[in-house]
């Protein structure tokens, strides 16, 4: 009978644990007894945890050790921004990423959204490829330098270590430890009854432009670049109309968006491109044209790059979701 260690503490968001949950619970009908899931919802203090205002779980209390899990799955939890994301790792999951260090080599370890960060803290994931929530890609880059980050990754897997991305790829994670423990035809089976497809394999087309910034330069010239993105300028125009040197400019924004102005303005410009092709009024020439493109050519090459899909690409998948 495998045995799953599914980590639960407050603000651990309900859709990952009861993922898990329903995931494995499903996969029991495809099994004999022998081969059944035994899930244990495990806390640092046990007894009822909270999840959401309206939502709360018992647990047992965290063991001595997980050397005895075959798995462990770290979900995602609630946190503000990055303040908060840090001050819950050096609190509230402490006794979680203690337990991980002393963990040993025998379970499989799956973390998702900011539960990779629980992974990272503990320092087995040095050395190894992950992926993180795409939003937090740089903090978790510059906090952990010595893991391998792809975030463009929804879902990577390096030895026995599985990391997911944002929210919902814990389905993916669930669904990978599934197939690693009892099969590809049980996962098959769990699939087919959930309506899962196999794992997304990129975050990409969902990624976002940051659009809040600390530093009010920074802002001023998100602020401009914004509502000027049909236009044509440069980045010294963009210094110009924020009345700062090119040099000051470039300096304290990459520093607070972790790119170039440049950089932004073509994420911006892509981030419009999406919303229009979703919309679906106009055509490619006219989408390319709405945000400042002369080039149609050079346009999609970028698109593509940013997004993994094609303009047509990702036309096709998101009209055709948004209007269901």
């Amino acid at each position: 009978m495998p045995v799953l260690a599914l980590m639960v503490q407050p603000g651990a968001t309900p859709s990952s644990v009861m993922a898990s949950l329903d995931i494995f619970r499903i996969a029991d009908r495809f099994v004999s007894d022998a081969g059944r899931f035994q899930i244990d919802l495990l806390s640092a203090v046990g007894g009822a945890v909270a999840l959401a205002e309206e939502i709360r779980v018992q647990t047992q209390p965290l063991p001595a050790s997980l050397r005895g899990y075959d798995a462990v799955i770290l979900p995602g939890f609630f946190a503000a921004d990055l303040v908060s994301l840090v001050g819950q790792l050096q609190t509230s999951w402490q006794p979680v990423i203690e337990r991980l260090r002393t963990a040993g080599e025998r379970p499989l370890i799956g973390a998702s959204c900011y539960g990779t960060f629980v992974l990272a803290e503990s320092g087995l994931l040095n050395g190894r490829a992950a992926t993180t929530t795409w939003w937090m890609r740089h903090a978790f880059a510059q906090r952990y330098p010595k893991v391998r980050l792809d975030a463009d990754r929804a879902l990577m897997a390096d030895g026995r270590r599985l990391t997911a991305g944002a929210m919902t790829a814990h389905v993916d994670l669930s669904m990978q430890l599934l197939r690693d423990l009892a099969g590809a035809e049980v996962a098959r089976g769990v699939a087919s009854i959930m309506l899962v497809n196999e794992a997304r394999p990129s975050q990409r087309p969902f990624m976002q432009p940051l659009r809040q910034f600390a530093d009010p330069l920074a802002q001023r010239a998100a602020d401009w670049m914004a509502l000027h993105l049909s236009g044509t300028f440069s980045v010294r125009d963009l210094a110009a109309a924020c009345h700062v040197s090119y040099r000051t400019l470039h300096r304290r924004f990459r520093e607070a968006a972790g790119l170039p102005p440049l950089d932004y303005l073509q994420t911006l410009r892509v981030e419009r491109a999406k919303t229009l092709l979703e919309e679906g009024h106009l055509a490619l020439e006219g989408v390319v044209a709405e945000v400042g493109y002369a080039d149609v050519s050079s346009f999609c090459r970028l698109f593509a790059q940013r997004v993994g899909l094609s303009p047509a690409q990702y036309r096709r998948q998101f009209r055709q979701a948004s209007r269901g």
